[in-house]
């Protein structure tokens, strides 16, 4: 399969979410009380959003610009800031509408912990990649040619759930790709 070009963008491009969804974490917190309760439900919800996404767009109808970050983990691919930036501000003015802030903000803390955890694991230079040594290897296995499984970046849960999890020392000497 050919790689695409679509989703390359400029460094700017690619580190702005790491600045805007801080500024709507902040923004939320400011317009209304803040719920852990509820934080911790948007926290979960984004995990099934996280997972969703990368199994049934990304390895489907976006399989081609995905796959150009299987191809170059370095390069600058990604979905773009202003989509997450007008997508979180639309979410956040429904969930201030509906009363359910904390929720918006546990869930849009969980992309932030998505994208941080994302850029550490394709970078063993960085200082905390030896924290999350678990969570690098079920990457690097996602990555691998073939492997279609380990969809979640940031947790597990769902590859537990749906059965799509699977550990490297689980495959077969003949089920390994070369």
């Amino acid at each position: 399969m050919a790689a695409s070009n679509k989703w390359l963008m400029s460094s700017v491009a690619y580190y702005l979410d790491f600045f805007t969804v801080p500024l709507f974490i902040a923004l939320a917190l400011y317009l209304a009380p803040f719920d852990a309760g509820l934080a911790l439900l948007g926290l979960l919800a984004w995990t099934l959003v996280e997972y969703s996404t990368h199994r049934f767009l990304f390895h489907s109808l976006y399989r081609r610009e995905h796959w150009t970050h299987h191809v170059d983990v370095l390069a600058y691919i990604g979905v773009s800031s202003w989509k997450t930036s007008s997508t979180f501000a639309a979410l956040l003015l429904f969930a201030w509408y509906i009363g359910l802030t904390s929720v918006f903000i546990g869930a849009v803390t969980g992309y932030f912990f998505y994208i941080s955890l994302h850029y550490v694991m394709h970078r063993p230079e960085h200082w905390a990649y030896r924290y999350i040594p678990g969570l690098v290897a079920n990457h690097d296995l996602h990555h691998r040619k073939g492997i279609e499984k380990n969809f979640g970046v940031s947790s597990p849960l769902w590859d537990h759930v749906f059965r799509s999890y699977i550990r490297a020392e689980s495959l077969s000497t003949e089920e390994k790709p070369a």
